[in-house]
């Protein structure tokens, strides 16, 4: 339960009927992440059941050589959407759930930066899921493996809507995972509570601060990807059509781009709850703390590096793979000494055996050992040989479950008192734990050797081969333990929820500030904050004769950025990966030139006149916040009008340069120059037009007087910080699609 709402007044909601279609609708309408965060975690929970019947079905079909269960067709519309419903809509939006509730509690804050933006993101989930599962309904569901390599996932290769429905479903949810982490960002940043400095962030939420910064580079590449694909599909465009000049192997390079950030997108916040949940169970503070938060930032680096592994088997060439073979191998580095910090931790400490702290031990066994096997794939000539085979499979069920699952089911016995102000079962969680360790080894250890034996990944059925047919049924009969744990945790939460003995506000006795407010938490979160000198602050209130050493600067006076402010420069710099991957694949294809129209088709002259207006609209905006500043309504409108009208005249002009190409035969499926442009300097044209909606909004707003004594100058210079990014984008857009063709 969440917020204000007490059991009572659950059960009278739940009976009354008015009481009930006002608590329905307070429900949807929420913008408090405490309910958002019960929204995404439910959310999951229901595709959780879904994609877990998904997976069933695929073990089912596996459990004996030649089995005829499910039609091959069927078999891979269930592989593509259980892999995507587990990831995206699992996997994600139970962390980001967890992420919702917990962090702005930990850092004393009353609410994410954004709230209705929070809202946003949640409703983001259920929309994708609908959106990805109603192709079932349209079709048939995608069939194209959960990364939809092309050009199978192109039209002539997979000709029903299913494609469509899953790249579309996944833009919505990579908006949605932006807005997150946007807000998430923002809200450590600007909303800290007095004292809470960067250096005294509890590791749960640093650790989901620098995830955040991953996201914001990794999910826009995908959604420029799926742009890629999508107009390939509907609008006939070759990105990825290699019989058309397309590539391939750039949609493997952009959706990697993405896949492996990804693997730590839903690793780190693992890594943050282990590190909140193993101190307090060992009755002692993290073991180098210093070094929990530095392998972090190096992690989240890192990643973004090393998404080459996966392509070893597509012959980049040798210093390619050199390369992302030592960054593969450097990766480990950091993830090495959090392994270590938190087996420091646990030596010497009083151990408490209680259910978060046995999911965090198994999670710590289950991720060295997916450790150990991830870092065989750093060694090509062994990747070339597994990389096919389930010994893959196995590696990544074992980072996916293995870390997370682990980390999430210990995460919601520990949190759980808080959200809802009742304990949950020691013994259903034991046995939830304990059916959970059996089916997950029991499923996924005996892969590796299946792997190693030659098993292929991504079949429907497979020969009567020595040992392969009683290791697929013992796989197959561990996913029962695994549904069976599941079931168990459920029962737990909803029976826990009425009759679980009454937990106080800090069960644990543990020493962040999410324990230092009533169970579950008031709308506002806090009454009052505890002074915070250190990383521990309710250890400090407990202990005032032994307190933690005092971290930083003992001050609470600490002036913290507008959130506004830092809101729109992280939306930027997510921004900036997506028109990088666009400009990138212009320059993919214009170093391989084709027959047909090219840049010799462009007026460059013409376009150099409409770009100064575009670039002089900046120096309007900058008068027109200065006249802002000092209050001369006038001046700002003149200004602001004018920034307008030089955006509507760069628009214009690039709207005759289109209509000149369509009469000379030139359209978006004329050859890859043509694809290539009208797709890079069609976005950046929209995100013009979206900027000129904003600018004449706040023309509108400033002219019935919202300006008045300062009020809306803070979004009025963040919209500001977007306009001149608009014009910073086509800076790059002109010098690569306009200039570079003149100097060649």
């Amino acid at each position: 339960m969440n917020g204000t709402t007490t059991i009572a007044e659950f059960r009278d909601a739940v009976l009354d009927p008015a009481k009930r279609a006002h608590w329905r609708l307070a429900w949807i309408s929420t913008v408090d992440h405490k309910r958002i965060a019960v929204l995404y975690m439910l959310t999951a929970l229901v595709f959780f059941v879904i994609g877990g019947t998904e997976a069933l079905f695929i073990r089912l079909q596996l459990i004996v050589p030649n089995n005829h269960f499910l039609q091959p067709d069927t078999f891979n519309q269930l592989f593509t959407m259980h892999g995507t419903t587990m990831i995206f809509l699992v996997v994600m939006p139970v962390v980001f759930g967890l992420a919702n509730y917990v962090l702005p509690l930990q850092i004393g804050a009353r609410d994410m930066a954004f709230p209705r933006l929070n809202a946003f993101g949640f409703w983001c989930v259920p929309f994708g899921g609908i959106l990805l599962h109603f192709s079932v309904l349209a079709g048939g569901a995608p069939a194209v493996g959960w990364f939809s390599y092309a050009p199978l996932s192109e039209t002539p290769y997979s000709s029903s809507p299913g494609a469509d429905y899953w790249a579309a479903a996944l833009f919505v949810l990579g908006i949605g995972s932006i807005s997150f982490a946007i807000n998430t960002i923002a809200t450590v940043i600007s909303l800290r509570g007095p004292g809470m400095t960067m250096r005294r962030l509890p590791l749960f939420t640093w650790i989901n601060f620098v995830n955040a910064f991953i996201i914001i580079f990794a999910l826009p590449v995908l959604n420029a990807g799926l742009a890629m694909l999508l107009i390939d599909r509907q609008l006939q465009g070759h990105f990825f059509l290699p019989f058309r000049g397309g590539s391939p192997v750039l949609w493997q390079h952009v959706f990697w781009a993405f896949g492996h950030p990804e693997v730590y997108i839903m690793a780190l916040p693992a890594f943050a709850i282990v590190s909140e949940i193993i101190p307090v169970f060992s009755r002692k503070p993290i073991f180098g703390y210093e070094f929990v938060a530095a392998s972090s930032v190096a992690i989240a680096v890192l990643s973004l590096g090393v998404w080459g592994h996966h392509m070893f088997t597509v012959g980049m060439g040798r210093p390619l793979d050199v390369f992302f073979a030592i960054s593969s191998m450097l990766i480990a580095i950091p993830t090495g000494v959090k392994v270590l910090n938190w087996t420091a931790t646990m030596l010497g400490g009083r151990i408490r055996f209680q259910v978060p702290m046995l999911f965090c031990i198994a999670f710590l066994i289950q991720f060295l050992l997916a450790g150990i096997t991830g870092i065989s794939h750093a060694v090509v000539p062994l990747d070339w040989q597994t990389k096919n085979s389930y010994f893959l499979v196995a590696h990544f069920h074992f980072v996916a479950v293995g870390a997370i699952v682990f980390a999430v089911f210990g995460a919601i016995q520990y949190w759980f008192p808080k959200m809802t102000g009742r304990m949950m079962s020691e013994r259903l969680g034991k046995w939830s734990f304990w059916l959970m360790v059996i089916g997950f080894n029991m499923t996924f250890v005996i892969q590796h050797v299946l792997g190693l034996l030659g098993m292929p990944r991504r079949i429907y059925t497979y020969p009567d081969l020595p040992n392969w047919g009683w290791m697929n049924m013992l796989s197959t009969a561990g996913v029962f333990f695994m549904s069976a744990a599941a079931l168990i945790l459920v029962w737990n939460l909803i029976s826990s929820f009425f009759r679980g003995k009454i937990a106080g506000d800090n069960p644990w006795n543990a020493w962040t500030l999410e324990w230092a407010t009533t169970s579950p938490p008031p709308h506002e979160n806090f009454v009052a904050l505890p002074p915070i000198r250190s990383r521990r602050p309710l250890w400090d209130l407990a202990n005032p004769d032994r307190p933690d050493p005092i971290v930083g600067e003992n001050s609470a006076a600490v002036t913290l950025p507008n959130h506004n402010k830092i809101g729109i420069l992280s939306f930027i710099l997510s921004e900036t990966g997506f028109f990088g991957a666009l400009i990138l694949a212009y320059l993919y294809f214009y170093a391989r030139p084709e027959a047909g129209p090219g840049p010799k088709e462009l007026d460059v002259p013409r376009t150099l006149v409409f770009s100064v207006c575009l670039f002089a609209s900046s120096f309007t905006f900058w008068r027109s916040e200065v006249a802002l500043t000092k209050q001369r309504r006038g001046s700002m409108l003149g200004w602001l009008a004018l920034t307008i009208l030089l955006g509507g005249i760069f628009l214009v002009g690039q709207g005759t340069e289109y209509w000149k190409l369509f009469q000379t035969g030139v359209d978006l499926s004329t050859n890859m120059f043509s694809t290539t442009f009208f797709t890079l300097t069609g976005f950046h044209g929209l995100h013009v037009l979206l900027g000129l909606m904003a600018l004449l909004i706040f023309l509108w707003a400033a002219w019935e007087g919202d300006f008045a004594s300062g009020r809306r100058e803070s979004a009025f210079k963040s919209v500001g910080y977007y306009w001149h990014f608009v014009d910073v984008v086509w800076v790059f857009v002109l010098l690569t699609v306009y200039i570079l063709p003149l100097l060649r």
